[in-house]
């Protein structure tokens, strides 16, 4: 059981570092990040014995901060047919900050899924220390319907711009 652990704590730690060298850069003022279901890792929590997908978050890191920062992301998250009727919390985070959230939601209509689209604009002053972005999705509801809700794809963009202004203008 031991070497289970271990070997199994082997592959946790390998896994972040590769997750580590792969992750994706925004540059401020340039062109958009898109961000697919893969730039995602999965938020997890145990519910009666199983380990369950409560959401997913993505580290961008940021290039070129500035003192007042226009954040611009949106995307489509889908759910498997069968559970396409959800609610997903979108919140966006620079150093841990909160700079901006969404609540969206994924229909299923006559047997047709339309799937959530978030998205979040906001302006954020004092912001020149960013250079880390979290970008959180999680499914709304209790852990029930959380595990019931499969979601199938992710695709999400994220652009930076910045605005460098006198203090108190803008």
């Amino acid at each position: 059981m031991n070497k289970l652990l271990l070997a199994a704590g082997l592959l946790a730690c390998s896994s972040s570092v590769f997750a580590s060298e792969t992750s994706k850069t925004v540059s401020v003022d340039q062109e958009t990040l898109l961000l697919s279901t893969a730039d995602f890792t999965p938020i997890t929590t145990v519910w009666a014995g199983r380990t369950v997908v409560t959401g997913y978050q993505a580290l961008v890191n940021v290039e070129g901060a500035q003192s007042a920062l226009f954040f611009d992301a949106n995307g489509e998250v889908s759910a498997r047919w069968y559970a396409s009727n959800f609610g997903l919390v979108t919140k966006l985070s620079c150093n841990g900050i909160p700079v901006g959230m969404s609540k969206a939601y994924g229909k299923r209509v006559d047997g047709q899924s339309t799937p959530a689209q978030p998205t979040v604009t906001e302006l954020r002053k004092g912001v020149q220390g960013c250079t880390q972005l979290k970008i959180e999705l999680s499914k709304e509801g209790s852990l029930s319907r959380q595990f019931y809700t499969r979601i199938q794809d992710i695709s999400f963009a994220v652009a930076v711009k910045g605005f460098n202004s006198p203090q108190g203008a803008l």
